[in-house]
């Protein structure tokens, strides 16, 4: 990669992967969106796209790998990264919230005092019931956290939640909201030093206010990812 390009690195897979590739398109840039490959050059703009999992995004915009990343706020919230929220990007809405079983007799959060509570998001977990003087027992897992009621390992949840038909699913109902979130831009404090790169930073901003409120540079293709 070209140490004069900007680096912009998106999600390689997940929930935010198609709405931030439909972006990029819709602002009129042309690359390669197979994503088997590591990275992809732009054609018509100055910039190289990596393609990376989505916590890994805050850790290499603060340390300068990369100049600019598309995230979640969820995971900038999570670990707490010295970054800066350029603007946000109007997609990948969801809320961190949680969830107990619908036939649980808890009616407030009060009552989830010295309860297990499983979560993919310990830290956001920790510093909410923190807060609010409530101890509990915060159980780290990875994935399939709405399965964790209904086997005996949690009397409740802390998950992401979007459109609520997961929990729905597993006979979950949110109880309390802890934040939302969407996808964000993203930029470091190593990343402001380069004029050039500023420049091309704000012109890549620009074009993307654009698409924000509703103007199309580009006909957009359809999109197979």
């Amino acid at each position: 990669m070209k140490n004069t390009n900007l680096k912009l690195a998106i999600q390689k897979n997940g929930r935010l992967t198609f709405d931030t590739i439909n972006l990029l398109c819709e602002s009129g840039l042309k690359f390669n969106i197979d994503k088997r490959y590591s990275f992809a050059s732009c054609l018509n703009f100055p910039m190289e796209i990596v393609y990376v999992r989505d916590d890994d995004i805050p850790n290499y915009v603060e340390r300068g790998v990369v100049d600019l990343g598309v995230v979640g706020q969820n995971i900038l919230y999570e670990t707490k990264r010295n970054v800066t929220n350029i603007i946000d990007l109007n997609f990948g809405f969801c809320s961190l919230s949680i969830a107990i079983p619908e036939k649980s007799n808890v009616k407030k959060i009060e009552q989830l005092k010295n309860a297990k509570i499983t979560t993919s998001y310990p830290n956001s977990t920790k510093e909410y019931f923190t807060k609010k003087n409530i101890p509990i027992n915060i159980i780290s897992v990875t994935g399939s956290v709405e399965i964790t009621p209904a086997l005996g390992m949690a009397d409740a949840i802390v998950d992401l939640v979007a459109t609520g038909r997961t929990l729905a699913l597993n006979n979950l109902k949110v109880i309390e909201k802890i934040y939302d979130s969407q996808a964000v831009l993203i930029t470091g404090a190593e990343n402001i030093g380069c004029e050039k790169k500023q420049i091309l930073m704000q012109k890549l901003i620009k074009r993307f206010k654009k698409i924000l409120s509703g103007i199309s540079l580009l006909p957009v293709e359809k999109i197979i990812l």
